[in-house]
């Protein structure tokens, strides 16, 4: 049912990969639909995603924080030493959205994993899987302080939407489930992209058929696409490789039995995906939404120094739902065949929660 008086929401997510901004396409489907006004905002490749997948809404660019990552060393350490960057660009971001709601007259602001995206005159939400973060083994001890500081920055949020099932472990395990949930927090289910695509039947036809997602932050992501090009180009099995580039107008390119693809529609990789018989990806949070929705089998393989896909992998290896293997530690001629024997997720395409909540959004 459409408002009478639609509200203006400003999309903005995170631009570390494309996940956050492609969890984000459902949140906007489900707003449309229900008639409000949707203005998409931030940089770089996530950006470029929404502004193909919703070519008629006005998009705004808004700068976040982008960290350097180094091909090789302690990325887990760089990562921590850059903390004090982090939260500065937080403070920072926090002035600009005043302005930038001011001049366009918004009513509610929708932030993927941006700390800093408050305003204390209008509903502020923040969308968020971590309300705790994994730290490394030697940083152990700072883990509850850190949860502690990140309920304060989640707690400047009118409301934050958790895209999980309450029931523990969900599909975020100790992300979302190990300590006591802020007073705004609410689940509202896993959210995916591929909510409203027809997947194909998969057949025995396809069972040399593989894809491979890549996304994530540089140069991490070409280093994953150079080894698992290397290894498949000798392959018996037909690879297609989506390269995670939105931005780039090259069309596909075929070589011997790999196809590369630098992007496709939510349509056109939810057809990939439902066509192969295994999926090689990061195992960030929305690619296990993603994989959930379809019921794909996945081979992870986690970006180095990032503790959450890390545990995320083992969480779901464990639970027999996917292979986990290191980047460096890669061997594809015996990391497929094992990942084939994994049960895969369970097909899943829960949204009612999500739909519940956008009916009930309010002015504050």
């Amino acid at each position: 049912m459409l408002l009478s008086k639609p509200l203006h929401i400003l999309i903005c997510p995170l631009d570390w990969g494309l996940g956050h901004a492609a969890r984000c396409v459902p949140v906007i489907h489900q707003l449309i639909q229900a008639g409000h006004k949707v203005t998409l905002a931030g940089q770089g490749r996530s950006l470029t995603m929404l502004s193909k997948e919703f070519p008629s809404l006005q998009c705004i660019q808004f700068p976040g924080f982008s960290p350097a990552y180094p091909r090789s060393g302690n990325m887990a350490l760089h990562l921590f030493l850059l903390l004090p960057s982090f939260f500065s660009h937080i403070v920072r971001e926090h002035g600009k959205i005043n302005s930038l709601v001011a001049q366009h007259e918004i009513d509610i602001i929708i932030s993927d994993n941006r700390y800093g995206l408050w305003n204390k005159k209008i509903k502020s939400i923040l969308i968020l899987h971590q309300v705790m973060i994994k730290t490394p083994g030697w940083l152990r001890f700072a883990e509850y302080p850190i949860y502690l500081f990140s309920r304060f920055l989640i707690s400047r949020f009118d409301e934050c939407w958790i895209p999980d099932h309450a029931e523990n472990p969900g599909l975020s395990g100790d992300l979302s489930h190990k300590y006591k949930l802020p007073g705004n927090a609410r689940f509202i289910g896993p959210l995916s992209r591929f909510e409203k695509t027809e997947h194909a039947e998969g057949t025995s036809s396809l069972d040399k058929r593989i894809a491979v997602i890549l996304s994530g932050p540089e140069p991490q992501r070409s280093m994953l696409e150079e080894i698992v090009k290397k290894q498949l180009s000798d392959f018996h099995y037909t690879a297609t490789i989506v390269s995670g580039k939105p931005e780039s107008d090259n069309t596909e390119e075929v070589e011997k039995n790999i196809i590369m693809i630098p992007h496709l529609t939510t349509a056109g990789l939810s057809t990939l995906i439902s066509a192969s018989s295994l999926v090689i990806c990061r195992s960030g949070y929305t690619s296990i939404m993603d994989l959930n929705a379809i019921g794909a089998k996945a081979l992870f393989v986690p970006t180095p120094g990032q503790t959450e896909q890390i545990y995320l992998a083992r969480l779901h290896q464990k639970a027999g739902n996917a292979l986990f293997c290191k980047q460096e530690d890669l061997n594809l001629h015996t990391d497929i065949a094992e990942a084939l024997n994994y049960t895969g997720f369970t097909k899943e395409a829960v949204f009612s929660a999500l739909k519940s909540t956008i009916a009930g959004l309010r002015k504050k």
